[in-house]
């Protein structure tokens, strides 16, 4: 697969973080637990994956561009980065308790 994101994600992060205010609606209206394990589909370079760890959720991110990994494994080593798509992830069933895909449905 040819992954877009793979030549222009080198400089993705410079321009681009988490918007507080969309991270506080994301909690607010998906109202995840804390003991929950959940999936950022087309996590990118981790900015809405990172955010929410920080609030004390457990997240795992995939996304199909290695480039973008590259940069959110730098971000935060302790989440769970992963390479693959939403049409295959890999992950057993019930691995997760609730799925986000935020600036993904475009593409």
């Amino acid at each position: 697969m040819k992954v877009k994101y793979n030549k222009i994600g080198v400089n993705y992060n410079r321009t681009r973080k988490a918007d507080p205010y969309l991270t506080k609606q994301l909690i607010t209206h998906l109202r995840p637990i804390k003991a929950g394990r959940y999936l950022d589909i087309g996590c990118g370079t981790g900015n809405y994956t990172n955010a929410l760890f920080k609030k004390g959720f457990q997240l795992l991110g995939i996304d199909p561009s290695q480039k973008m990994l590259e940069q959110a494994k730098v971000k935060n080593p302790l989440i769970d980065w992963r390479f693959g798509s939403a049409e295959s992830t890999g992950l057993p069933n019930d691995y997760v308790d609730g799925i986000i895909g935020t600036l993904t449905i475009h593409h």
